[in-house]
């Protein structure tokens, strides 16, 4: 079978600002937090599939410069602009926790696999640090804990990489 890739403007709307008006009103019922995600490739990445995805909200930990890195804008190809995104301290995630189910994306002596978990809307994943992982102090904010199963050598995954695998789970279990 040799069909011919679309290309980036195949898939274009027509008209652009009427999708564009969609996508605002119409985003899924999931949002991320990243516990101070350091590496500006990976939040590119995120950004990128926080669009990918349709997800309602990006928030962070973390400085509120943190959004400016040219480095960001390139990797999430423009992103940024049709994400909403924050920049948060952390008794602004506590109030988060009490408006919405925060889920950590961390394997803990609590985790269920993601594909067992069972979402309720409106959900916020959390993504903890490349280094260290979800802390303490969010993790407790959370109702619950999931992981991507590991059946390699490894203990591990790449963040954007786990919360790309999380995301598309969680978003089939919400029946989108």
């Amino acid at each position: 079978m040799k069909e011919k890739q679309l290309s980036f403007r195949d898939e274009r709307p027509q008209d652009m600002e009427k999708y564009l008006e969609e996508v605002r009103e119409n985003r899924f019922p999931l949002s991320l937090l990243l516990d101070h995600v350091e590496d500006t490739r990976n939040l590119g990445a995120l950004f990128r599939l926080a669009d990918a995805a349709r997800l309602q909200h990006l928030w962070a930990l973390g400085e509120a410069d943190l959004f400016d890195s040219r480095i960001i804008r390139r990797v999430s190809r423009s992103a940024m602009a049709y994400v909403p995104h924050h920049a948060i301290n952390m008794d602004e995630a506590r109030e988060l926790s009490r408006r919405q189910n925060l889920v950590a994306l961390e394997i803990t002596g609590n985790s269920i696999p993601y594909t067992e978990f069972q979402p309720s809307a409106p959900c916020v994943l959390v993504i903890g640090n490349e280094k260290d992982g979800v802390s303490e102090e969010l993790l407790g904010l959370c109702q619950a804990s999931i992981h991507v199963p590991m059946y390699g050598v490894n203990t591990s995954m790449n963040v954007a990489m786990a919360t790309a695998v999380a995301v598309y789970g969680l978003l089939e279990k919400l029946g989108k």
